[in-house]
């Protein structure tokens, strides 16, 4: 469990996947994740969890398993889901009269659920454990611009040889500026890749994070991120800056 100044806190692979029909619970879920700035996709139908499941490779699925919320061929998408994959976990939702061999046989031993009225911050505490119950993830990527290097397999990041630490959210933002060094990237797609919301006002956020993340690897350096008026943000090395 990691801490910070020696108190416990709350850890969540990322991104979740959530699997259900439209509800309350699944909505306040979504912006509480956000909130500890874990990404979270949505799926209302086995189809779209199957273009998502590869691409974003979660590890951390939310079935909503309710009769009015479950989406057809539950079992199958969730087979399809785990297949190849066994350090995928589920956090299943039942109705309070589900029967016992219903959840038995979507859940597994690494897996919870729960039953009746869904309480967002007890699932939010049951993804917790479930992640330290997940092995730890070996694939992922290297990225390199300039002095500047990333490691999705460790979550590190250093520049000349220095540890920076990021939060989850800036660490996406780094990852998809260095996965598009040198290309100009506008708001509308970095809100939409790292946020994944649609553009409608809110590339503050952009502004906000860009202005941490730059804080983050560019103190007493020279700079790296570069603002292009009217287009958007582009990462550089730094002696590209010319």
């Amino acid at each position: 469990m990691e801490t910070t100044r020696g108190s416990p806190v709350l850890r969540i692979s990322s991104p979740v996947l959530i699997l259900g029909g439209p509800s309350p619970a699944r909505n306040e879920l979504t912006q509480r994740l956000r909130s500890m700035d874990v990404k979270v996709l949505q799926a209302a139908s086995a189809e779209e969890a199957a273009q998502l499941g590869p691409e974003e490779a979660p590890h951390l699925l939310v079935i909503d398993a309710r009769l009015a919320r479950r989406v057809p061929s539950l079992q199958d998408a969730v087979d399809d889901l785990r297949s190849g994959r066994e350090e995928t976990a589920v956090l299943a939702w039942f109705d309070a009269d589900a029967p016992q061999e219903d959840i038995l046989q979507l859940c597994r031993p690494i897996d919870d659920h729960m039953v009746g009225g869904i309480v967002v911050e007890e699932s939010v505490r049951r993804l917790h454990f479930i992640t330290g119950r997940l092995p730890e993830q070996r694939d992922g990527e290297r990225l390199i611009v300039g002095d500047l290097e990333l490691d999705t397999t460790t979550r590190t990041v250093t520049r000349a040889g220095v540890d920076i630490d990021l939060s989850d959210t800036e660490f996406r933002l780094l990852r998809l500026l260095m996965r598009h060094a040198r290309t100009v990237l506008p708001k509308s797609q970095i809100l939409h890749e790292v946020w994944e919301y649609d553009f409608a006002g809110q590339a503050n956020i952009v502004e906000l994070y860009i202005s941490y993340v730059r804080k983050k690897i560019e103190a007493g350096m020279p700079r790296m991120i570069h603002t292009v008026r009217g287009a958007g943000y582009v990462l550089r090395p730094a002696r590209d800056a010319t």
